[in-house]
């Protein structure tokens, strides 16, 4: 049976970047169950914007040129030649868009104008030419402002295209194996941790947070004001108690932190969002300079509470082949394996972060954010009680 074709659409491809840690994997392989598996899709295009990247002020030297040609992948120079493999129409069963990394601007408020969305429209321009519609994965954040997120989903829903986004952290390894909240359980609180930028790692941040209280009683209905405090204000916001200090132990419990290790980590806070939902439920997502590299979660409600970390691998970065995993099963179902909400609220949450911390802390209230949506049930082929290194690279 022929696998499903992919176009792969990245801004710039090189050594560990997402397109590198998808995308390489998508065309040969990746470790699977404890042994080399064939993906399920087979990218025969890709469309390059940049070659190479600035990562850290380091200019990292393009290697997708050479993958693709390893793979005998046809390169094109325009996103809807991709799409076409060189022919007028959509030649292909599904579109793969990776819109990180790449020496693009940054605005007044933090954010990189990733061209997420001049990808998509591009893309979705082709369909509407040629008549036909296919799946669309985007990764991470949808764009870097909520308004152009939300025409994403508007235009995805419109024109029936099967869409997906976001990154690992939902999909990632527990620490204890399989914690997640339990599905329809009220919550009263919930705190996550992240480390790095503020906008790229705070989405990060942000999801790890969502994928568990999205699973609170009632489902989500959406946030309905977002505050971000920086710098000494972050700091002390961890102490007098406007982040939940328990939760906020909880959690940092499960990095087995000496009480050094701790109060090294509480003094480098760097930013705190608060998060109020609509439906009265408070959530903070705080950042460490310090100490902790990689992410986390505490959440209480009236009967059980609930702790985890949530582990992304170094290098060879084994946690990504989740990810390649559901833009396979959306590809071979036509069916996005979780909702596009919970990314589209994830992105407004952060737009409106990123813009309370250039205005200096203000609460910004965010009706727009009204959104609600129940999660899935359960989400296939995710290291959640998986025992850690079950996957790996194939590199």
């Amino acid at each position: 049976m022929a696998r499903p074709t992919v176009a792969l659409i990245a801004t710039t491809y090189f050594a560990a970047s997402h397109a590198d840690v998808l995308g390489t994997r998508l065309m040969e392989g990746y470790q699977w169950g404890g042994e080399h598996v064939i993906p399920r899709v087979e990218v025969v295009s890709m469309y390059l914007e940049q070659l190479g990247g600035h990562v850290r002020k380091e200019f990292r030297p393009d290697i997708g040129v050479q993958i693709a040609d390893r793979n005998k992948v046809t390169r094109y120079p325009t996103v809807a030649e991709a799409i076409g493999c060189g022919r007028p129409g959509v030649n292909v069963d599904g579109v793969v868009i990776i819109g990180e990394h790449g020496d693009y601007e940054r605005n007044e408020f933090g954010q990189t104008l990733y061209p997420r969305r001049r990808l998509f429209d591009s893309a979705v321009s082709t369909m509407v030419g040629a008549g036909r519609t296919v799946p669309v994965f985007t990764d991470k954040h949808l764009a870097w402002s909520f308004p152009d997120a939300q025409a994403m989903v508007d235009t995805g829903r419109r024109l029936g295209i099967p869409l997906l986004a976001g990154s690992t952290i939902p999909l990632a390894w527990r620490i204890p194996s399989g914690t997640q909240w339990p599905l329809g359980a009220p919550m009263t609180g919930a705190v996550a941790l992240g480390y790095g930028g503020t906008e790229g790692y705070g989405f990060h941040t942000l999801e790890g947070l969502q994928c568990h209280v999205e699973r609170r009683a009632g489902g989500e209905s959406g946030v309905s004001a977002v505050q971000t405090l920086s710098g000494p204000a972050a700091v002390e916001a961890c102490r007098n108690g406007t982040v939940d200090p328990d939760l906020l132990t909880r959690a940092l419990a499960r990095f087995d932190l000496t009480p050094e290790q701790e109060e090294q980590a509480r003094r480098s806070v760097s930013d705190v969002f608060l998060v109020e939902y609509a439906d009265g439920l408070r959530a903070a997502a705080v950042h460490f300079d310090e100490v902790i590299r990689n992410f986390g979660a505490a959440c209480r409600g009236p009967d059980q509470e609930m702790s985890c970390q949530m582990w992304l691998q170094g290098d060879p970065h084994g946690h990504f082949i989740f990810l390649d995993r559901q833009i396979e099963s959306m590809l071979l179902s036509g069916v996005p394996p979780y909702p596009i909400e919970r990314t589209l609220l994830t992105t407004g949450i952060l737009d409106a972060a990123m813009h309370s911390r250039h205005d200096g802390g203000v609460r910004r209230r965010t009706p727009a954010l009204a959104i609600g949506y129940q999660p899935a049930d359960a989400v296939p082929d995710t290291g959640i009680g998986l025992p850690l290194g079950v996957t790996g690279a194939a590199r």
